[in-house]
């Protein structure tokens, strides 16, 4: 991958340049958080001119590495103040790799709406205000009749009205819009730039050769064979992600009714076994592959009573927050609002903790699935009401007053509390993404100190998959990953090498993330978990915050 895009919005220009030396070895999201550190203003503001947009493939994007094909977004983020960058599955990452494409970077502003659509022979602006106001799968239904087999990000109504937790979707391999780089609100800064949807076509392109094709190939089979001989593996493919449900309930860490308790009476209805049983009966099914190259396998694709499909990618955290956390357990409708969300271009977590905040301001009582789905609405219809909730729970607990709000650095808390999950809430604290739920995940309830050299080691190890466009079921460890580079690019790295190069990136973050004003006082969880106890387990988060010292430090 040998080449930078970068698209003036402001100008309506596009050049196109080689990766400076700094740039060289970077990929995925280690390029976007340099490029934002080193370009974006600390004071610009995120749906402003001055910030930019930055879309990266991994280090392996376009080969035959498995599970290598997540693509990096980030920005200055509109929730978070600080840099923000989602990975998301889906045809693209993948594409622009055989395009030989390092990155493509939005920047200026638009009043208008505009394609970028990029192919072998390069890229170019295409007016497409007739496409404003478009859903995402009507979107992609008509850029599809267009373009053919193509990969498509796309903003939904939410990035246009540059609501703060809109999302940037992305096709499957079936050319639906169902993945998402959903946190951060990075739909709105691409919005703001008036690009309504990036079109690629790697048509006449190939895979990427490696400098040493029969290690590469070697290792490769190493670790698809451990990828697949993992239990976790086979379950994923059975059940998807949303077969964690019952187990993060069983442990007392799904948060329900707006993070007030951690388990909810309605799991089971809610749950991995529940979705296979719907799918049986209505035709849907679970072992899909969410990008190319995929060997987990952990995607879905779900039906309504009719048969007729409503999504693909029915996950964990959405059925969680948009479930649990509202007190439904009435599946229909919690698949609904995932759907309503992939529609309009909205974070499925965001939306689930922002209405958490809602039953607090006398908005919805929880469990009423038909008040949640009316509100969802108003979100994308743009109403008052709506266009408050689609800027996230920190800022709807503003205008309503409230002063429990499940959030860090302004980044809505994801399906697992915390006060049970001990070092999640670490990861959660310090983490310069705010409270991210592909940055770090500890089950395990252990003594601080191991807790915190766990949290440390583990967001290194995710910084350095990220950049190498890895999902994070690869579990891809860093010998694995030193391997790989080595007999890919021919470089010289060991295990050292990664877990340097993913704290790099953190430290890049997190010193973007000072200048942007977020000091240590932003790396702390919501006061009421220090106080509230979950039940069942009557825990609260009670880390001392030399723990989480020793944990940047580290950085």
């Amino acid at each position: 991958m040998d080449k930078i895009i970068r698209v003036d919005m402001q100008k309506k220009e596009i050049s196109v340049e080689r990766p400076s030396q700094q740039y060289e070895r970077l990929a995925g999201r280690g390029l976007c958080s340099y490029i934002i550190a080193n370009e974006v203003p600390a004071e610009a503001n995120p749906i402003g001119k001055n910030n930019k947009i930055v879309f990266a493939s991994g280090l392996f994007a376009g080969t035959a590495a498995p599970n290598s094909a997540r693509l990096s977004i980030a920005a200055k983020s509109p929730l978070t103040r600080g840099i923000k960058e989602a990975n998301v599955g889906g045809v693209c990452g993948y594409k622009l790799g055989r395009l030989g494409i390092k990155a493509v970077v939005l920047e200026g502003s638009s009043d208008k709406f505009f394609i970028l659509h990029i192919n072998r022979d390069g890229a170019n602006l295409i007016p497409a205000d007739e496409l404003k106001g478009l859903k995402n799968y009507e979107l992609c239904e008509r850029l599809k009749d267009k373009y053919g087999d193509v990969g498509i990000l796309c903003i939904g109504p939410c990035g246009e009205m540059l609501m703060s937790a809109a999302t940037i979707a992305s096709t499957d391999p079936d050319r639906r819009p169902s993945r998402h780089a959903a946190r951060g609100g990075l739909g709105a800064v691409m919005g703001a730039k008036g690009i309504k949807a990036i079109v690629m076509d790697d048509s006449g392109t190939k895979l990427r050769e490696p400098k040493h094709k029969d290690k590469f190939q070697s290792v490769c089979k190493e670790f698809t064979k451990k990828i697949l001989d993992r239990k976790a593996t086979q379950l994923l493919s059975k059940f998807g992600t949303i077969g964690g449900l019952t187990f993060i309930n069983k442990i007392g860490a799904l948060p329900t009714r707006g993070f007030r308790q951690g388990s909810f009476e309605g799991a089971e209805k809610i749950g991995g076994r529940a979705v296979s049983e719907i799918n049986a009966k209505r035709g849907g099914s679970f072992g899909h592959i969410c990008m190319p190259g995929c060997v987990v396998k952990c995607s879905n694709v779900i039906h309504d009573k009719d048969g007729r499909f409503i999504t693909a990618g029915f996950e964990y955290e959405s059925a969680a927050l948009l479930g649990a956390n509202l007190g439904i357990d009435d599946l229909d409708i919690v698949i609904m609002l995932e759907r309503m969300c992939d529609d309009f271009g909205i974070d499925t977590m965001e939306t689930g903790v922002t209405l958490g905040v809602a039953h607090d301001a006398g908005l919805i009582n929880f469990g009423d699935g038909r008040r949640a789905l009316e509100l969802v609405n108003e979100i994308g219809q743009g109403t008052v009401l709506g266009r408050i909730l689609g800027q996230g729970a920190e800022i709807t607990a503003k205008v309503f007053g409230i002063s429990r709000v499940p959030v860090v650095k302004g980044l809505g808390i994801p399906a697992h509390d915390p006060r049970r999950e001990k070092g999640t809430g670490i990861g959660y604290s310090i983490s310069p993404q705010g409270a991210d739920h592909t940055g770090i995940v500890i089950f395990q309830e252990d003594e601080p100190e191991k807790l915190a050299k766990m949290a440390a080691e583990k967001q290194m190890l995710v910084a350095a998959y990220d950049s190498m466009g890895f999902c994070q079921w690869a579990e891809a460890d860093a010998k694995i990953m030193a391997e790989l580079v080595n007999a890919f690019y021919g470089w010289d790295w060991d295990e050292k090498d990664v877990m340097d190069f993913g704290r790099s990136i953190i430290k890049k973050e997190l010193e973007f993330n000072r200048m942007c004003g977020l000091g240590p006082a932003t790396d702390t969880l919501p006061e009421f978990m220090k106080e509230e106890p979950l039940s069942p387990s009557n825990q609260v988060f009670d880390i001392p915050e030399e723990i989480k010292e020793k944990v940047l430090n580290a950085f």
